[in-house]
């Protein structure tokens, strides 16, 4: 799975790099089944909706440090 996190300045505004800091503490702190690629971009077109997060190709929107460990959870169960 990739998971890509915008850190354009919209989403940079609204905190992501605490976002790709609950990732990255996340995935070195479980052994997960699938292996997760984490990355980043500077925009993913959604400026306005931000945080904005990319599991493989499914967009979401308005991620926040409390949604996003489920939202993670939830893809990798799902097996995306």
């Amino acid at each position: 799975m990739t998971v890509t996190v915008c850190i354009g300045s919209g989403c940079h505004v609204k905190g992501s790099r605490s976002i790709i800091n609950l990732l990255k503490d996340y995935i070195d702190s479980h052994q997960l089944d699938l292996p997760v690629e984490l990355s980043g971009c500077f925009c993913l077109n959604q400026c306005t909706e931000g945080v904005v997060v990319k599991f493989n190709d499914h967009i979401v929107t308005n991620i926040t440090k409390d949604n996003i460990i489920f939202l993670l959870e939830d893809y990798l169960k799902k097996g995306e």
